[in-house]
């Protein structure tokens, strides 16, 4: 259920009409969150459309799939996930798949600024609506309100938004005729952290007005559908994002020779000389960079399975998935992420601590196009810097500098002949 929610709000995709209930509810104790159904249309699709900072590859594709119980009803919070297919009966369970369409995500240091589009369905044109900035609001902040609200009779859904979070007093729009935001809006001065930016449809002030005022049916009472009306939240768009605390630099070559070992040197720029810092690269082959995610569930945490690329997190990896915090030494780590990029896909090192020189081993690398990825982690802060890049392996006993000397030979053979045809020109005359 948390990896549903959590997907809906990274991919940050909807097409969700105003005749629809969206495809997720979570109600408790009378109040109620609707996250909206997924499109792949990123201009129609109501996709958030983020840019300013350094865009990271993607895995692609970046598939997400569930199969399990459509309902889970624990201490009084109930969340209901709809049925893709109505046409598709399924029995108590229902089945859902969602694709990602971007293929890059930004990442922030402090001093750049964070600007943001909306496109959204034209569902939605000339709708009101609010836009928050959310500080301390990640990925996994979808999971921990989740665990929250079933593990916690008495938190209501307002608090366990606020836990651990900063909402910021929103921003007010009116979306133009094809339901987009008529300019993006920027987000400047952003500290070091976490951040989570979320659009809802504006509640409807009239209605909120004459429910607060008392005011009742025909009646004499307030209408079920007067009460839903008070309490329920839209969530049209939502994405997540980070300001880091520092720009990660590194040098590595852009081509390497089968066999032959990466050396990568890394370094922090401004980050203090005394700092505790632990430094990871993982050379990842292009083709075998993808995610297939797939969650199975039964409504319990024991019957919950979930792989990525078929690979099972609890059974393969030996995360145990009924904590929702795994605690995992660097060589574990390391181990893990070699097990999912897959043996002669990729390779990884972790450094020891302010161990900014790895060497990555490419012996069991075929020739191919790779990506790069280095990152910078600081205890109690998490990733403190991030980057990427592109390299290629090329077969044993060949030399990539070959093309440029055959271009070289065949500019010198053109400039000859250029100097030969101004010779003759100047001995007719």
């Amino acid at each position: 259920m948390a990896l549903i929610c959590i997907f809906s709000l990274i991919s940050v995709s909807t097409a969700f009409s105003e005749k629809e209930s969206g495809i997720v509810c979570i109600e408790k104790k009378g109040e109620c969150i609707v996250l909206a159904d997924h499109s792949e249309n990123p201009t129609e699709g109501g996709w958030i459309m983020l840019s300013g900072g350094k865009e990271i590859q993607l895995p692609q594709p970046l598939n997400f799939t569930y199969y399990g119980v459509k309902e889970l009803d624990r201490e009084g919070a109930k969340i209901k996930i709809k049925q893709s297919n109505p046409k598709s009966n399924k029995g108590n369970n229902t089945e859902l798949a969602f694709a990602y369409p971007y293929s890059t995500h930004p990442f922030y240091t402090e001093g750049q600024s964070v600007i943001m589009s909306f496109n959204g369905s034209s569902d939605f044109k000339k709708q009101d609506v609010e836009i928050y900035l959310i500080k301390g609001f990640d990925v996994r902040s979808t999971g921990e309100i989740l665990i929250d609200l079933v593990d916690n009779e008495t938190m209501s859904l307002e608090e366990a938004l606020n836990k651990g979070t900063n909402f910021s007093t929103p921003i007010s729009a009116t979306l133009d005729k094809n339901g987009d935001l008529v300019e993006p809006l920027t987000f400047d001065s952003l500290e070091p952290g976490c951040y989570g930016i979320l659009i809802t449809l504006a509640d409807d002030k009239d209605k909120k007005d004459k429910f607060e005022k008392g005011e009742k049916s025909e009646k004499g009472e307030k209408t079920e559908k007067e009460k839903k009306s008070k309490m329920k939240k839209e969530i049209l768009s939502a994405t997540c994002f980070e300001v880091l605390d520092y720009e990660l630099e590194m040098d590595a070559a852009d081509t390497l020779e089968e066999g032959e070992d990466l050396e990568v040197n890394m370094s922090l720029k401004g980050a203090p000389a005394e700092g505790n810092f632990t430094y990871g690269a993982a050379l990842i082959k292009k083709e075998a960079y993808r995610a297939d995610i797939n969650l199975s569930a039964n409504g319990t945490r024991d019957g919950t399975d979930i792989f990525i690329n078929e690979i099972g997190i609890a059974r393969d990896l030996g995360i145990n998935s009924t904590t929702y915090e795994s605690k995992l030494n660097r060589n574990e780590l390391s181990n893990n992420i070699q097990t999912l990029i897959g043996e002669g896909n990729g390779t990884i090192s972790i450094g020891e601590e302010n161990q900014n020189t790895l060497s990555l081993t490419t012996l069991d690398l075929l020739p191919g196009d790779y990506l790069l990825f280095t990152g910078a982690y600081e205890p109690g802060k998490g990733i403190v810097g991030i980057g990427q890049k592109e390299l290629t392996i090329f077969a044993a006993g060949t030399s990539q500098a070959e093309p440029e000397q055959n271009s070289e030979q065949e500019q010198n053979s053109k400039s000859d002949s250029g100097s030969s045809f101004w010779k003759n020109l100047l001995n007719r005359f």
